[in-house]
């Protein structure tokens, strides 16, 4: 037989493919969760230093 006329199909490397992609979307997932709670803590320290800056400005006291 010629062997130019025998084709072999190449190796699958789809499972590899769906598990790149699958641990980049947790590492995304993961990092957007990451922002977001940092997201919260920061608003939180803000809102926090704002209603203390109102209350020493209220009582008038001058802020060091």
């Amino acid at each position: 037989m010629i062997p130019l006329l025998q084709t072999a199909l190449p190796p699958s490397n789809l499972a590899y493919l769906i598990a790149a992609f699958a641990v980049t979307g947790a590492v995304f997932v993961g990092y957007v969760c990451f922002i977001f709670r940092r997201r919260q803590e920061t608003r939180a320290e803000i809102d926090r230093l704002l209603d203390l800056s109102e209350a020493n400005e209220s009582a008038g006291r001058e802020i060091p």
